[in-house]
């Protein structure tokens, strides 16, 4: 798949851009704080319906104007072609039409578009806590299955339902009444869940293994494993019940619960150094970059289409070799990628954002 084109209307600093985009390797390219950013952002917006950066769609409206801000997106895929609008209304609320028809879920919105998002910032994949690599799952599978992301809310709902529940009835006769009613199915969204991370984690690991030992020159092995609480993955549901009857006590003194997939994370190690705690700063850029780049292969698997691949910023965080690897590893993936300096790369189609304004040339 790739994008034909966006049209953005008052969305963060532009008034109206209209960019249309080649199907290999796009160079946006411009001086600091121009744009290029939220251009990559608004592509972002409308593959998984957030900002990469911004907590509250409000923030996305330029904020000179009282008027709304809209992204019209179009995407080609191998069997389709889609038009994306999302609108945010000047109270902040976001509005999303797929080929002119509104949505009522944003779930609906997953997998028009896939993308691998690659930033400065995602280095924190490795480095940061467990949240940041769940993040990482959640949202590669959301984009892969619209059952993983509704069940995943569904699960977050009942999280906070239970953590409720033990504040609100500790110490009480009733609590055991009250957790049964959510435990149940607790359970069965966390089940889910679990496997299909475990599963995600299991299908990236030996690609971002062989990324990694390109990367590294056959230096390093990678390895990944997929981190939960003592789970018997051959029979996770009943696994998880024992678990969570065992913590029942500890959960009612903490007032929130300890078992389950929002608490999992990923172990990233090369050759049995764990790099989240003890890789270098260039170790653990390798790492990210060949999690992105098997993350890559996934979309492939699972929908047989390529995603759209968008790198902002990431040339002054690689260094030349791990360069022409991620160059020798994207060649038929539409690239779109942003850049301080007019890097020359071949059939490349390049973009100038200045003055609030994109113009090809």
């Amino acid at each position: 798949m790739f994008v034909n084109s966006v049209e953005l209307k008052n969305f963060l600093s532009y008034d109206v851009a209209t960019v249309d985009f080649g199907s290999g390797l796009n160079v946006v390219y411009g001086e600091n704080a121009g744009g290029k950013t939220n251009l990559i952002d608004s592509i972002y917006l409308c593959s998984v319906g957030r900002s990469s950066r911004h907590n509250r769609d409000k923030d996305l409206i330029k904020w000179e104007t009282t008027l709304g801000a809209k992204v019209t997106l179009k995407v080609k895929k191998r069997f389709s072609r889609h038009t994306i609008e999302i609108y945010i209304d000047p109270q902040g609320k976001k509005h999303i039409l797929i080929d002119k028809l509104p949505i009522a879920k944003i779930g609906e919105l997953m997998g028009i578009l896939n993308v691998v998002f690659f930033s400065p910032q995602e280095m924190r994949l490795v480095k940061e806590s467990p949240a940041d690599r769940r993040r990482f799952m959640d949202i590669g599978i959301s984009q892969q299955s619209k059952t993983y992301f509704y069940t995943l809310q569904k699960y977050n709902a009942l999280l906070v339902q239970r953590n409720k529940i033990l504040k609100t009835y500790k110490g009480r006769p009733s609590l055991d009444s009250m957790l049964k009613i959510v435990d149940a199915e607790f359970i069965r969204n966390a089940s889910y869940i679990i496997k299909e991370r475990k599963k995600f984690i299991d299908e990236v690991a030996p690609v971002a293994k062989a990324r990694h030992e390109t990367l590294t020159s056959g230096k390093e092995s990678l390895a990944l494993l997929y981190e939960t609480e003592n789970v018997d993955f051959d029979n996770v549901e009943a696994t998880l019940k024992i678990l969570l009857d065992g913590a029942r006590e500890n959960d009612e003194r903490l007032e929130y619960t300890t078992i389950g997939p929002h608490r999992d994370d990923v172990k990233i190690s090369a050759n049995g150094i764990d790099l989240r705690r003890f890789g270098s700063q260039g170790q653990q850029r390798s790492a990210v970059l060949s999690l992105k780049l098997a993350e890559i292969a996934t979309f492939e698997k699972r929908t047989g289409e390529m995603p759209v691949l968008l790198l902002d910023d990431v040339m002054s965080e690689l260094d030349v070799n791990r360069r022409e690897a991620l160059f020798d590893a994207i060649k038929g993936i539409q690239t779109i990628i942003t850049t301080t300096d007019r890097i020359d790369f071949p059939k490349a189609d390049y973009y100038l954002v200045k003055d609030k304004k994109v113009t090809k040339n």
